[in-house]
């Protein structure tokens, strides 16, 4: 068994929650690697941010940025908004609703593979859900499993 580790960079561009699509990324380690068979999971550590499968088009982007309004919307006083920053800055910013998105969703997934190919359908794809307010560059981690 064969394990290898990637790490690749998405760079948001606006401000405000953002979908973009990894999966051609993935693809691309998934071949690059030498594993033929295995599993393909995809990690973003960090707490404003989240991993997910769907069909990436406008109309469920729209609907996904919709329902996430919905369970956890932006416009609410969190108490998170609340804390002080600690010695690294980290606190004391409006961005409650962003923790508790990425934690209704989760920080990975994982993708089963087989001759070098996603066992996803057609149509679905594997998306960053960044929800944090600012631009940024996040890492997201690809770790292949198999043989």
């Amino acid at each position: 068994m064969a394990v290898k580790t990637i790490e690749i960079f998405v760079n948001k561009d606006k401000e405000g929650m953002v979908i973009e699509k990894v999966t051609h990324e993935v693809e691309k380690a998934i071949e690059k690697s030498g594993i033929n068979d295995g599993i393909a999971t995809i990690f973003v550590g960090c707490s404003t941010a989240s991993l997910s499968t769907m069909e990436f088009n406008s109309e469920s982007v729209k609907e996904m940025e919709q329902a996430l309004e919905r369970i956890a919307p932006s416009n609410v006083d969190y108490d998170h908004h609340h804390t002080v920053a600690d010695s690294e800055g980290v606190g004391a910013d409006v961005n409650g609703h962003s923790h508790i998105r990425s934690t209704f969703l989760g920080p990975s997934v994982t993708v089963p593979f087989g001759n070098k190919k996603l066992f996803m359908e057609d149509g679905i794809d594997i998306v960053l859900l960044d929800f944090d307010l600012i631009k940024r560059k996040r890492k997201v981690i690809i770790q292949l499993i198999g043989e």
